[in-house]
């Protein structure tokens, strides 16, 4: 037998149209159930258009994970970029996520490379970036929109730099107005952290996404089939077992994956088309994507002391177990390591952020006279995945256990 495996495989008919259609970063020129947001966000932005740079935007978006926030934004950034163009009008666009860029400096770093690719990333405070951001702006005759994605991480480090974007031509008599802001968060709460006036100026335009019935999943996951996969692979009863799945978890994109996955492991089979199998086995071992960027963006200290979660979880015969069952293990890492283990508040404010994020699930129980005590569960999640997951985490981070 031949050992060319790509030769092999390319022999083989596939299931797929376009397989880059089911990746989590593209963004379709359709994104069905979304068009009223859509609608709404064209209207708010419209005078970026009709009266250049005469006024500027600010918009919070807000809605639980994988309901198609940022990809509606983004669709929308693309569409407001073409509309301009189109009538000779200079609007560009730039799309930040907050949890990777935490700083006011790699925030204003990311702006700047987004508009000059050869800009130094050392040197500069962040208001000598703010400076070069409005004088770039000024001299190319030039809007920008910016969307801070997850923006409850920046208002986790002040704030400071939110007040300075939306009061950026507060100085200056008549000033062009050249920066819109839209900004995505979970939980809108997490403006109640900003000081009055910024907070006041976001919630001038709150924009909330609902979650996805059911049947709008399965309008989503048949759109997304059709521009990948082959009309004769799939049938509506294999979408509907996806949007099950998906409904519950309440992810598209982990609908998307598991499409995908589905799709390679029929494909692997030699099957012509998804049968009910395939998508047992796509979501055997899947994790939900929000899951997936808590984890990619962990501190090491967090990912160690998730990682002693997880290993006695495993040997524990029990489904949840306390914080003081984690302390020793977490421990022996951390000296193995040559960490200095966190205090137990420190761990505490661990579980509550680990919570926030739905990676466990806390129970608070009354032990008569030891009063209250918090058991730590993983319900949805494969440990063993989990754990691997972890592993390669911190190996990427340089961190090999």
């Amino acid at each position: 037998m031949s050992t060319d495996y790509f030769e092999n495989l390319l022999k083989k008919p596939s299931l797929f149209i376009d397989e880059k259609t089911l990746d989590i970063n593209f963004i379709p020129d359709n994104l069905p159930h979304r068009e009223k947001e859509l609608t709404i966000l064209s209207q708010l932005f419209l005078s970026l258009i009709t009266y250049p740079n005469s006024i500027s935007r600010k918009v919070l978006i807000t809605g639980k994970t994988g309901i198609g926030k940022t990809a509606t934004v983004k669709l929308f950034g693309k569409m407001l970029v073409k509309a301009s163009n189109k009538r000779e009008i200079q609007i560009d666009y730039v799309h930040i996520n907050c949890r990777k860029e935490r700083t006011n400096y790699k925030v204003l770093i990311k702006i700047i490379h987004s508009l000059n690719k050869s800009f130094p990333k050392r040197g500069y405070s962040p208001q000598d970036l703010l400076e070069v951001l409005t004088e770039y702006l000024n001299t190319h005759d030039l809007h920008l929109l910016i969307v801070l994605d997850e923006l409850s991480y920046l208002i986790q480090n002040g704030g400071d730099l939110i007040y300075s974007l939306t009061r950026i031509n507060d100085d200056m008599l008549n000033a062009k107005q050249r920066i819109s802001i839209i900004g995505i968060v979970r939980d809108i709460s997490c403006i109640n952290n900003l000081d009055v006036s910024t907070m006041s100026t976001l919630q001038r335009n709150i924009l909330k996404f609902e979650n996805y019935t059911k049947k709008q999943i399965f309008d989503i996951m048949k759109y997304r089939a059709g521009i990948s996969i082959k009309e004769n692979a799939y049938s509506d009863e294999i979408l509907e077992m996806i949007a099950k799945i998906v409904f519950k978890v309440g992810d598209i994109r982990y609908g998307l994956n598991l499409l995908w996955k589905a799709s390679k492991y029929a494909e692997s089979r030699n099957l012509k088309y998804l049968n009910s199998e395939c998508i047992r086995f796509g979501n055997q071992d899947l994790m939900s994507f929000s899951t997936q960027d808590a984890i990619k963006y962990l501190s090491i200290q967090k990912l160690i002391f998730l990682l002693s979660i997880i290993k006695n979880l495993k040997k524990s015969e029990n489904s949840e177990i306390s914080i003081s069952e984690i302390l020793n293990l977490y421990k022996i890492l951390c000296e193995n390591l040559g960490l200095n283990p966190r205090s137990y508040s420190q761990l505490w404010n661990y579980l509550n952020e680990f919570e926030k994020e739905d990676i466990i699930s806390l129970n608070i129980k009354s032990e008569a006279i030891k009063g209250r005590k918090a058991f730590i569960e993983i319900q949805d999640i494969p440990l063993v995945n989990f754990e691997s997951i972890i592993n390669t985490t911190l190996k990427s981070k340089g961190i090999n256990l």
